[in-house]
């Protein structure tokens, strides 16, 4: 997951650079609080790490679902590209969300 998860990262900052998105000014915030809630739940052990897992992927399932039907409705064939990209990251959060719960996430 992990390395998926540096990919995303890397996906996305070529992304924005290449459509000169202006980065939000709380990038920073973010990265602190998701490392917060990822190494705060891991200290509550492995069961409470994956259901933190299994609840922020499903979060960002319906994120990215959301995104892709909105890119949908306005120009499939416009928005090919970042459809293929946003669909293939979707699914890599979606198949992290099935492995905490295969890993105990529900306990």
């Amino acid at each position: 997951m992990w390395e998926q998860e540096k990919e995303h990262l890397s996906t996305m900052e070529r992304l924005v650079a290449k459509h000169r998105v202006e980065p939000t000014i709380l990038s920073p915030l973010w990265t602190v609080a998701g490392f917060a809630l990822g190494a705060g739940s891991a200290l509550l052990g492995k069961e409470s790490a994956m259901a933190c897992t299994v609840a922020v992927e499903e979060l960002i399932g319906n994120h990215y679902n959301s995104q892709i039907r909105q890119l949908m409705e306005d120009d499939p064939e416009q928005h090919k590209e970042l459809l293929e990209i946003i669909s293939r990251l979707r699914d890599d959060e979606l198949e992290h969300h099935d492995k905490g719960l295969e890993h105990d996430a529900l306990k």
